[in-house]
């Protein structure tokens, strides 16, 4: 046993660039596939944790009078089975003729209330009555000074501080129930010295949503079904009620969080797909290399299990590997980068610690499991034969004929070195559908990360609402890119590696018949470049559709808007790390021994 485990970790070691190169390939699918998984946790958990230290509220039952809630009202509110703790406010849109802007007025205990607190900012709370505190400035509400003095309803003030509500988090500020026009300026007197305002809202925190998050489903859920239930006791026709996820911040911060939600689940599809040919394929190649080692284990009386288990060692250890610093990486390196760009958008807090992983170890099993099944049907197949015919290279392919061959006006103006490359593309029907794949979904990727990036100057119109989430698209369009760039560098660069190795005897018997060093180079990367050329071809349309998709499934965006260059683009970045791959792997073909096309394959 001591001897099978040290073939083990030699095979390892001879294959040492193949096993980097799947870890890495592995490594890049899980990191973009957790990155982007992970954006909007990060976001809702941060929102989270601020909301439970503001306490913010769960439901807000509003008096749709002027002369506002009754105190009997209140006290049976108070008194519902389902209420918590209540919270009594006054809240009132009105507008300025004379400075012509909409303002939002709240009434309330700004030092000691204790649903949806405030956060003070700058300054200090009211200690007197002509005191008040105003929102901090946005795109929208407009920025004031502290000593400065403002003029409401005939009365002057003074502003002695800057808050922060922690519901009004949209960038753009809030809109007025008046007029539906954006606010210009939110006030807040102390209810301690001005108690002359009608209380018009309630706010609520619900027993059963305690340990709840703010941004789960259920949550939604519980805070609808409570507040049927509680309006329904209070048999009053004179209020309406409004949940958190009602709120201008909150509901728009959901669908674009959702939005960047179904990124998620298009983009790893992809990713795991190409990632799934490109360990198929190596492990193919390297089990083919490997034909004379499990007909010597096989000779040596080792299991079929003992066999399998061996190419089972190699694949798992390297896929682990990738796996976990995949999910590391993905985890801190996207969200943390993104969810600071979001402050453009939203008025973030504090980012969280909190990590989350989930999208990339679901993406992680299945990559896992195609892993297994790969490795288990390439290897019984090889398993299955007997030591004498393991022991023997496996028959060429047959040549036949190929569809160019039968247009004789076409075929015939080939030079030789054409015809062998195209002949030899379809020989290995395999192989060219390996390569064809994995440049298809390269390309499709690219060309979609680009084709968002189109539509990024776009705003999101939701419920009448314009969000400009212009940047954030950006980053995620350009990071789609990069991580498309790098799977595909690492996929080229390992199938053309594999390639070398297959023409290895056929390498050093053009070196023998005297071809110069750039023409061996040419023979072998005219197959591989002509394949790839095809899946370019194929793979922008694909990009294209794959963008159909996800434009319609987002709502937003159209194919319309996506630009011609970004089809330029694709080709041009897709050549770029051939040309690079080509350059990095023609030392490999220059050093290639001619004395190998002299040995026997007996």
């Amino acid at each position: 046993m001591k001897t099978y485990y040290k073939t083990v970790f030699k095979t390892i070691s001879i294959n040492i660039s193949r096993y980097i190169s799947m870890m890495l390939i592995i490594l890049v699918g899980i990191c973009f596939v957790t990155g982007v998984g992970g954006i909007t946790p990060k976001i809702h958990n941060s929102l989270n944790e601020h909301f439970k230290t503001q306490n913010v509220f769960d439901l807000d039952i509003k008096s749709t009078t002027a002369s506002g809630l009754s105190l009997d009202l209140i006290d049976n509110i108070k008194n519902n089975p389902s209420v918590k703790s209540i919270e009594a406010i006054t809240q009132i849109d009105t507008y300025d003729e004379s400075t012509n802007e909409n303002i939002r007025i709240y009434s309330l205990d700004t030092k000691n209330i204790t649903i949806n607190k405030l956060t003070l900012i700058e300054g200090m709370y009211p200690q007197k009555t002509n005191e008040i505190l105003c929102e901090q400035s946005s795109k929208t509400i407009k920025a004031q000074n502290i000593g400065d003095e403002v003029v409401i309803m005939g009365q002057s003030y003074k502003i002695v501080g800057t808050v922060k509500n922690p519901t009004i988090f949209y960038n753009s500020g809030e809109k007025s129930i008046y007029n539906q026009e954006y606010l210009s300026s939110i006030f807040y007197f102390d209810s301690t010295f001005n108690n002359y305002f009608p209380i018009t809202d309630i706010l609520i925190k619900l027993n059963k949503t305690e340990n709840m998050s703010y941004f789960n489903d259920n949550y939604i859920s519980c805070v609808k079904a409570e507040a049927k239930k509680i309006t329904s006791s209070l048999n009053d026709s004179n209020i309406t009620t409004l949940s958190l996820n009602e709120t201008m911040s909150y509901s728009g911060l959901i669908n674009i969080t959702d939005k960047i939600d179904i990124l998620a689940i298009f983009f790893p599809i992809f990713f795991i797909a190409v990632v799934a040919l490109v360990i198929l394929t190596t492990l193919t190649r390297l089990i083919s290399e490997e034909r004379k080692a499990i007909g010597c284990y096989k000779s040596l009386g080792y299991s079929n299990i003992m066999i399998l288990s061996k190419y089972l060692f190699f694949s798992l250890t390297c896929s682990v590997l990738g796996i976990i610093l995949g999910l590391i990486l993905g985890a801190y390196i996207l969200p943390n980068i993104v969810y600071p760009i979001f402050n453009n958008v939203f008025i973030l807090p504090k980012m969280t610690h909190k990590i989350n992983i989930t999208t990339g170890l679901i993406s992680a099993i299945f990559m896992l499991a195609s892993i297994l099944l790969v490795t288990f049907y390439v290897t019984l197949k090889d398993i299955k034969e007997k030591p004498s015919s393991l022991f023997q290279p496996k028959a060429p392919k047959e040549g036949k004929k190929i569809i160019l061959e039968h247009i004789p006006p076409i075929w015939n103006l080939l030079s030789f070195k054409y015809k062998s490359a195209y002949r030899n593309i379809f020989r290995y029907k395999g192989r060219l559908l390996m390569i064809l794949l994995s440049t298809i979904g390269v390309c499709a990727l690219i060309m979609a990360g680009l084709g968002l990036y189109n539509v990024s100057e776009k705003p999101i119109i939701l419920q009448g609402v314009a969000y400009d989430i212009g940047d954030s698209i950006v980053f995620i369009s350009i990071a789609i890119v990069i991580f498309a760039i790098l799977l595909g560098f690492l996929v080229i660069y390992n199938i053309t590696n594999m390639c070398i190795s297959e023409k290895n005897r056929e390498i050093a018997t053009l070196k023998v018949l005297g071809y110069k060093s750039t023409e061996v180079i040419a023979y072998v990367y005219r197959e591989i470049i002509s394949i790839i050329v095809v899946g370019i071809l194929i793979g922008i349309p694909a990009g294209v559709l794959l963008l159909y998709y996800i434009f319609k499934s987002m709502n937003f965006g159209s194919i319309k808007e996506i630009k011609f260059t970004s089809a330029i683009y694709t080709v041009l970045l897709v050549f770029t790390f051939i040309a690079i791959v080509d350059l990095i792997l023609s030392r490999k073909i220059i050093k290639v021994n001619m004395n190998d096309s002299l040995k026997s394959n007996e």
